[in-house]
């Protein structure tokens, strides 16, 4: 998901099922716009950003919203067909979202005009096709945008649930299902729950799972970033919130200790081979409990699975740790492994003999496009009893250090010294994790997008990297022998990636499907051609996961343009 309410990000919608007619989805959407735009800006961004076209099959129909650039709210709109080899009609044609419903296949052009006084109209396209039944087989599997999917295969049936992306403003909005009896062929049904307008928040990335003959839904809520459970006895529904007093399961704090409200999101539940059901979620910390036998709630501790580290109480800077040696020693080398990997951070490092004067022992204070990777390696001269790094900038992210390694020659003196630092976040996130790991996180560059799934007895962790707006994003993974782990992550631990062609480009935030002995990645990527910048228009795609004899899972291949669930690769297939 992604999940930064610092972005202006404008989402596209749903495809519904009519039961005689098929239409086609029609949208024009607006560039996200910065929190400040410049006039010179607002030039470079057209007053109407058009969504790309998507599919549609019979007899099913798209809808899509639109959204003006601030500066042209007042606009005036048309919609209109340009060509197409059947009749449409319009329902809305003034309005920014509309339905448009055609009654052959083939493909469709449409032309939406905005006209405001004192400016020069503007025009914009898009085309969809639109498929006889049947006639359409591979990636994106769902029409429309639908991120963050969970897929479940339930008595003869597929089924898959996503981030919700309609409502009247084009972006997040109610809660759906899809099913499939073939995994070609899909119809969608709305859900009564979460009800759209009173959950206080959108609706982000659930995940089902059955246990015996219920089916328990687990989602996130954008207004509080925290995670809720409902209830049902089949997988479509009707959704009853499981806890009796309407609470979120984890939210800012309660349970689960020391847990800030942004990072209780994209809750994975997962039951063992024994019956036990677990619970995996976060956003950047990686986290992990087991859940009640009734599902209701966290029980014991929560378990912090990329490594504990140290963290500041808040994003304001300069924030410093300062580790104490005991006694003067020379200083060869330090090695700080901050929070991220994909963001630049500036720093500064000091050294003391009393803990008072301070000489500068590497100062990378202006660093704006190094990145960290496994560790920021800084090598000099200096004879010190506190060493001390200061943090002055952080890619718009948090401080944060997992390591703080100071070295002697080939020696780590600073292993479980003391430590002291500028401010500290609450209970498990104090400054003596950072010299009590020395090896770093457990988990590489974790974001968000937990899925577990075990495999021949070993768990593998499966998760989301990068930054959702461009190629970065990417799917990694991390085994272990334990559900709490300690994970280890192989050489070539990222599975899905953008390809050089950049054809795949964003893939991430999956879950898996095992159906007859196989493996299924069911993920989202940006949509072809990719749109860029702030605009993330994400569509459902799936592939073939496959494991080495080692027990590691090979790199998957995703086909894009199509190609990627044909009848070979897909689940049900012969």
């Amino acid at each position: 998901m992604k999940h930064d309410d610092r972005m202006s990000l404008t989402m596209l919608g749903w495809l519904l099922p009519l039961p005689v007619r098929a239409a086609v989805l029609l949208t024009a959407i607006a560039l996200a716009a910065a929190d400040t735009p410049t006039d010179a800006a607002k030039q470079l961004q057209p007053p109407v950003g058009i969504g790309r076209g998507y599919y549609a099959i019979l007899p099913n129909k798209l809808l899509l919203a639109s959204q003006l650039r601030p500066d042209w709210m007042d606009a005036r709109l048309s919609w209109a067909k340009l060509s197409g080899p059947g009749e449409v009609s319009i329902e809305r044609p003034k309005a920014c979202i509309t339905w448009a419903i055609a009654d052959k296949p083939g493909q469709y052009v449409f032309q939406l005009t905005a006209t405001l006084a004192g400016r020069e109209p503007f025009t914009g396209t898009t085309r969809v096709n639109v498929y006889p039944p049947g006639a359409y087989t591979g990636n994106p599997i769902l029409p429309g945008m639908f991120p963050d999917p969970h897929v479940m295969f339930d008595e003869g049936k597929f089924y898959i649930y996503a981030t919700s992306m309609e409502n009247d403003a084009g972006s997040y909005g109610r809660a759906s299902v899809w099913m499939s009896d073939d995994f070609l062929n899909w119809e969608m049904k709305l859900s009564n729950w979460p009800e759209y307008g009173k959950f206080g928040g959108d609706i982000w990335a659930p995940d089902i799972v059955r246990k015996g003959d219920q089916y328990y839904q687990f989602i996130t809520r954008s207004g509080g970033y925290d995670t809720w459970v409902a209830v049902a006895d089949s997988p479509v529904g009707p959704w009853k919130n499981l806890r009796e007093d309407n609470t979120a399961i984890v939210s800012g704090g309660g349970n689960a200790g020391r847990i800030v409200a942004a990072y209780n999101m994209d809750a994975q539940p997962f039951i063992d081979d024994d019956g036990q059901a677990y619970m995996y979620w976060g956003w950047s910390e990686a986290m992990a409990a087991i859940l009640t036998k009734d599902l209701k709630d966290v029980e014991g501790e929560v378990h912090f699975l990329k490594g504990m580290k140290w963290l500041p109480s808040g994003g304001e800077l300069p924030q410093w740790l300062k580790v104490d040696l005991g006694e003067p020693v020379p200083v060869t080398k330090v090695v700080s492994s901050p929070e991220f990997k994909h963001v630049a951070y500036g720093y500064k490092i000091e050294v003391s003999a009393d803990g008072n004067t301070w000489n500068v022992f590497a100062d990378r204070s202006a660093n704006r496009t190094r990145l960290p990777g496994d560790g920021y390696v800084d090598e000099g001269q200096g004879t010190a009893r506190h060493v001390r790094i200061t943090f002055n900038h952080c890619g718009g992210h948090w401080a944060g250090l997992y390591n703080f390694a100071v070295y002697s020659g080939d020696k780590l003196v600073s292993l479980r010294k003391s430590v002291t630092a500028s401010s500290v976040r609450g209970k498990g996130s104090e400054p003596e994790n950072a010299v009590d790991l020395s090896n770093g996180p457990a988990l590489a560059d974790f974001v968000e997008g937990s899925y577990m799934i075990k495999h021949n007895g070993t768990y593998y962790l499966l998760y989301s990297s990068g930054v959702l707006h461009d190629g970065s994003y990417c799917v990694r993974y991390g085994m272990a022998k334990h559900p709490f782990g300690p994970f280890t992550t192989p050489p070539n631990h990222t599975i899905l990636k953008m390809n050089e062609e950049q054809t795949t480009r964003g893939p991430g935030h999956n879950s898996v499907l095992k159906f007859n002995g196989r493996h299924y990645i069911v993920y989202h990527q940006h949509n072809q051609p990719h749109e860029g910048g702030a605009l993330v228009f994400r569509q459902t795609c799936a592939d073939l996961i496959e494991f080495n004899p080692d027990g590691t899972i090979k790199p998957v291949t995703p086909h894009p343009d199509g190609r990627g669930s044909t009848s070979k690769t897909r689940p049900g297939a012969p």
